[in-house]
Formats: C-alpha cells, structure tokens, sequence
C-alpha cells in the first residue's frame, strides 16, 4: 500500500459524554450505530482506514478501500463507523470476526460486506475545517459525498431528541447521539459538546480479574475504571452475568495472569481473596442500572468484549448535567 501524504495528520475521534433523552433547539439529532468507529484518510486514488485507537483497518475490510471514489475534495478526513448489517441491525460480533481473521486483499468466503456509515469531515482538500461549526461541517461533507454501495451519509434531524430517541428504542437500535450545532472538532478530546443516548445504560471497563469456577471457567470478572483526574484505576465491583460460554472461552484465552514481582495499579478491596488478577488489557462492554454511593456498580451484565476501545479509555464518570 502506498503511504499516506504527510500533510493529512494523524488525529483520534472526538468523543462523547452520555446524558438522558432531551429536546434542544442548539442540537442536532442522528443515530449511534454499533460498529467500529473509524477515521477514513482520502487521497486521489487511495483510502487508509485508521481505527479509534490508532490502527490501520484497511486491509480487514477491503470493500471500503474504495471510499476515495465518493468524496470529492481529496485529501480530505472523514469521520465515522464501519457496521455489517445482518438482516436489518447491526451485527457487532461479524466485525470482530473480521478483526480475528487473518489480514487479506479480498473478502473471503462467508464474509459479510462491511458499510461505512460517514457523519463528519475533518479536513477538505487538505485544509483543516475542525475549527468549523459542526452545522457547517455537515454541509461540507454532504456537498462532498456520493453515496455508494459501501458509503452512506449518516441522517439527523433538529430540536425533537426525545422523539428520535424513543423511536430508535422502539425499533431496537443502538441509541442516539446528540451534537451542539456550533461545536468544533476537537481531536481525541471526550466533550459534553456531543452526547451519546442509550436505552440501556452502558460503560466500557477494564478487566482486573476473574473469580474460578470449575474447570476452565469463571463465576464472574473484577471490573475497574481509571479515574477521570488521576491515572489510577479504581474497582467497580464484579460482574457475573450475561455470558455464553463462547464469550467465557475468548476471555479467558486473552487474560494474562500477573506474575508475583507485579501490582495492579488500584486498591483492592479485601473481600476479593480468591480472585486471580490479570494485567488491565482486556477491555468489556457492561450494561448496569446505576453506581451506587460507593462507586459501584448495580445488575451488571456482561455485553461484549471491545477490541476497539483501549484499557486508558475507560473512566470513571463525571457527575456533570446534560
């Protein structure tokens, strides 16, 4: 693969804080996809798609190294999701397939085609538009786009949140996000300028360690988050439901016990004797009612594992109001 231009820089996605259903005349309102977020770098003849953490995807979906075809003010950087749908939802589970299969020129066999689903644009004929509103950043990419057969343009509509939100709940998607009409881009930078909506509450953590159960197995796994003003881990409690004895077999394929000569960033509770501790790198999905008082969290359930997000990115919530 030829090498990028240098002057299109190496950014991460701006990110999101959650909040409940609202109305706003200042927002506009789209849909949260559940896919893999991806930055797509355009060049005249050439695609490179870097993943939220930094690496290159290209090669695990090449049905979309062809985006360069649908933008039309090269060099440019557009934000937004790669999905496979199954049917009409998104299948997150066919995406890590395709991140565990071997890097390869062509789709194989079986593979589902994968979508690009593109909702903003960072730089436009190697210019940066960041600076910009994001009221005019949608018009630039909009002006920018041919939709294609792997590249669409997410939908948003103004002020009425609460009706998209219980809309895409009645239809059993992921949620909604919410962005202020004036916010700028900021690189790898989490802002309550743009606002993620589920209907179920979910966090990414970090796995510290798994209580053992039978042979090969688990009961349930330590949690932890790092803490939003320090870089230390704190424990969120544990969580023991949810799994299918696939997910339990992939966790514990990719859990590293800690050697004696090593410590977990945090302090443990001594409730937890029995725990095996692992070093922070496996990253879960968990669904879960509330934290409680004492930073912990209440009816977890185990989701999915994310290897798209890393352990860093996991933090313990601000208390901030929408």
């Amino acid at each position: 693969m030829k090498a990028m231009a240098s002057f299109l820089p190496r950014l991460s996605p701006m990110l999101a804080d959650t909040a409940e259903p609202f109305d706003s005349d200042k927002h506009l309102f789209e849909p949260k996809w559940d896919g893999f977020r991806c930055l797509a770098y355009i060049e005249n003849s050439l695609t490179k798609l870097q993943s939220r953490n930094g690496f290159d995807l290209t090669r695990n979906f090449p049905e979309l190294s062809l985006l360069h075809r649908h933008i039309a003010t090269p060099p440019a950087i557009v934000d937004g999701e790669i999905i496979i749908l199954q049917g009409d939802r998104e299948s997150f589970h066919l995406l890590l397939e395709r991140l565990r299969q071997r890097p390869k020129a062509m789709l194989g066999v079986g593979d589902v085609p994968a979508l690009f689903v593109a909702f903003d644009i960072l730089y436009v004929q190697g210019e940066s538009v960041t600076h910009c509103p994001l009221e005019e950043r949608k018009a630039l990419l909009t002006e920018a786009s041919d939709v294609g057969e792997h590249f669409l343009v997410n939908i948003h509509i103004y002020q009425d949140g609460k009706r998209f939100f219980q809309a895409a709940v009645a239809q059993g998607r992921e949620g909604i996000m919410a962005k202020r009409l004036d916010s700028p881009y900021l690189p790898g930078k989490r802002s309550r300028h743009w606002l993620k909506i589920k209907p179920l509450r979910t966090i990414e953590a970090v796995v510290l360690g798994y209580i053992p159960k039978g042979k090969g197995g688990f009961s349930s796994l330590v949690l932890g988050q790092y803490h939003p003003d320090r870089p230390s881990l704190v424990c969120i409690g544990n969580v023991g439901t949810g799994f299918s004895e696939e997910a339990i077999g992939d966790i514990l394929e990719r859990l590293e016990p800690i050697g004696s000569d090593n410590a977990l960033p945090i302090a443990l509770p001594d409730n937890l004797k029995s725990v095996v501790w692992v070093k922070p790198n496996i990253v879960v999905e968990i669904s879960y009612l509330e934290y409680t008082s004492a930073g912990n969290l209440r009816h977890p359930s185990f989701r999915c594992i994310r290897l798209d997000i890393e352990p860093q990115d996991c933090f313990f919530p601000h208390t901030s109001q929408t």
